[in-house]
């Protein structure tokens, strides 16, 4: 009689295919809970091809990451339909950091953080002491572009496109070039080929379709681009049109430009890459028929295109705006958001599945920021804090779960007719 009823239960007679469509199907807080439910599902759920549709039909909305607490949505509205806000919260995500996929990379003195915000996982590895460089001394300003890593490490972060790994890139410059490289899946730094040329370490970099650039407009306007399967640099060719203020994104996989102008008019260019060709091609022309007192010193970041071909960009002054290119209108949405990136939902794990010993693994981070004064001055110290996520156990009755299915299948059969 046990088999009997053990045959009936939807649990063993559900193809994985079809449970697959069925999670694809559910918000993320009820993916994280499932996930306790048995091995199978667990399994399922934290599959790399899960992992990679899930992604894609999440672009499909697009969201931004911002630094803030849950009252930071409510500062601003959007349309229904448009752009979500994702909030990171802690002092702790204002450090710079790289983003890619929606997982972020926090290199601080010591370690290097890769934090994932739709599973709660952070996995740190120990980088070592940072070089001493002197290049820097005799520079008394702070540019408005600067994005300075500790010990002005040039950092990179990206998927290598064919194993699907995620991998952490530095280099370093003084007294020779240097450059390691961290395949997040392994947990050790590699030392590998050094670039051809120096780039600003001072710059944000992004990635690509596999390949990480590096914007180089000290010794002359260059792109640096490091492909993170073969390893090897290459030139890319730069837009027309360049500015001080140029910040390289990736908008809808594709590698792009922003370019502020303020003669004649103050405007804003968007230049992107034609991977194939190696042209680039003016996306975006907008008039910023805004004030502020210091044009000069305001750069610009695209964030996401949306329905109707709306576009949303951000700047260094903790505005975030909306344009529309049908009417050439452009709003100021909100004057006090601090964003990181463009965010997507990423169901990837960090857990690794052998453990470095030089890294540490948990789930459930939260981090706070503490300021203490040393003797020798005032100087920030950070500490993590982290909490494990305690997971209650979940009983799922066989009409709970055939409740489910009903409904998906109700879906279903409803949009073939």
């Amino acid at each position: 009689m046990v088999e009997e009823e053990k045959t009936l239960n939807p649990i063993y007679i559900v193809p994985e295919d079809l449970l697959e469509e069925i999670f694809l199907r559910l918000p993320l807080k009820s993916i994280l809970r499932f996930k306790a439910v048995s091995k199978e599902w667990r399994s399922i759920m934290e599959s790399r091809s899960f992992a990679e549709r899930r992604m894609k039909a999440e672009k499909k909305n697009p969201k931004i990451l911002a630094v803030g607490d849950h009252r930071t949505e409510s500062r601003f509205t959007l349309d229904a339909g448009e752009i979500e806000v994702v909030c990171l919260r802690g002092d702790a995500a204002k450090r710079p950091s790289l983003t890619c996929e929606g997982l972020v990379c926090i290199p601080v003195p010591g370690c290097v953080n890769i934090l994932n915000p739709s599973t709660g996982e952070y996995i740190s590895f120990p980088s070592g002491m940072d070089p001493v460089t002197r290049r820097f001394d005799y520079i008394f300003f702070a540019a408005p572009w600067w994005n300075i890593f500790p010990g002005y490490w040039a950092m990179g972060f990206g998927k290598d496109e064919v194993n699907g790994n995620y991998k952490v890139v530095r280099m370093f410059f003084d007294p020779t070039f240097y450059c390691e490289i961290l395949d997040v899946s392994i947990g050790e730094w590699r030392i590998v080929k050094p670039p051809p040329y120096r780039v600003d370490p001072r710059r944000k970099s992004v990635c690509v379709n596999g390949s990480i650039y590096w914007l180089e407009m000290l010794d002359g306007d260059s792109i640096l681009a490091l492909d993170l399967h073969t390893e090897e640099f290459s030139d890319v060719p730069v837009p027309p049109e360049s500015s001080d203020l140029d910040q390289l994104v990736n908008l809808q996989n594709r590698l792009a430009i922003a370019t502020p102008d303020t003669i004649p008019v103050w405007r804003l260019v968007l230049w992107t890459l034609d991977a194939q060709q190696k042209t680039w091609s003016m996306t975006y022309t907008i008039n910023l028929r805004i004030r502020d007192p210091e044009p000069s010193r305001v750069w610009f970041r695209p964030l996401a295109v949306c329905k109707e071909g709306i576009f949303f960009f951000c700047d260094n002054k903790k505005r975030l705006f909306k344009y529309y290119p049908k009417t050439n209108e452009l709003s100021c949405i909100s004057s006090d958001i601090c964003v990181i990136s463009d965010f997507a939902e990423n169901l990837v794990s960090l857990r690794p599945s052998s453990p470095a010993r030089t890294s540490e693994y948990l789930s459930g981070f939260h981090y706070e920021y503490d300021a203490q004064d040393d003797v020798q001055g005032s100087q920030l110290i950070e500490k993590f804090r982290w909490i494990k996520k305690r997971i209650p156990s979940i009983l799922i009755t066989t009409t709970v779960v055939s409740a489910v299915f009903f409904r998906y299948f109700s879906v279903s059969c409803g949009s073939r007719h």
